[in-house]
């Protein structure tokens, strides 16, 4: 795979992923030359639109129960995204997911966007720090998860004010695709369904943004769970 972009292939120079890079101008990417360089990566100049790109390896998928293992470690949480078709929403969400130190991330493998490029950029590299699983069926998942010991949540309009609900730890929080939401099958299966309040006359939000917010409710269950 042939990621672009000065933060999407520094992410992926911290995680040992690269083996070209090929830049347009050396001016802002210093320091990416310079760790390529400590670790004899070889690098090319050549024409192009992108400033900097890099040939890196696949994104290996993990098992859901090496994800679940590291959720109950780490007392944390999962994320389940349900049909996401937009590479951009898909980046973001695992962006974020990163960031609150989520123990892994789980993906539709049909019907949905995949690991590509545009969703490495997107992710701003994130992609290669988190541990992402892609599944067919999952109901299945959550099915498991829950025999496992964790704690189910959906997010949809139809939910209880987030505000409101007690999350327990560790947990899969499950949030639905741009167009039908959460599947029934998995809404059907989840412990609590939560909405996020709002006042404007706008009835949702942007699926990323929406999951942010959910995550860092989440999140903050978690910190209140280990202080």
């Amino acid at each position: 795979m042939e990621v672009c972009g000065v933060n999407s292939v520094f992410e992926a120079l911290k995680a040992g992923r690269v083996s070209k890079i090929y830049y347009s101008d050396e001016k802002g990417i210093e320091k990416v030359l310079r760790i390529a360089k400590e670790k004899k990566i070889p690098c090319y100049r050549r024409k192009m639109r992108e400033k900097v790109c890099a040939e890196v390896s696949p994104i290996s998928f993990e098992s859901v129960d090496a994800i679940a293992k590291k959720a109950i470690a780490e007392n944390s949480f999962i994320l389940i995204l349900d049909n996401v078709n937009d590479p951009q929403n898909l980046g973001a969400c695992i962006r974020t997911a990163e960031f609150f130190g989520c123990a892994g991330v789980i993906i539709k493998r049909r019907r949905a966007v995949g690991i590509t490029e545009g969703v490495v950029r997107a992710s701003a590299g994130a992609v290669f720090h988190v541990k992402i699983a892609s599944e067919e069926n999952l109901a299945n998942v959550v099915k498991k998860l829950k025999k496992l010991g964790l704690f189910a949540i959906a997010a949809e309009l139809d939910g209880e004010d987030i505000r409101g609900i007690k999350v327990d730890m560790p947990c899969a929080l499950v949030i639905g695709g741009e167009d039908k939401g959460v599947s029934k099958a998995v809404k059907k299966l989840c412990d609590e369904i939560v909405r996020i309040p709002g006042v404007g006359k706008v009835g949702s939000l942007n699926l990323s943004v929406a999951c942010g917010i959910v995550m860092f409710e989440v999140f903050k269950a978690k910190q209140l769970e280990n202080p």
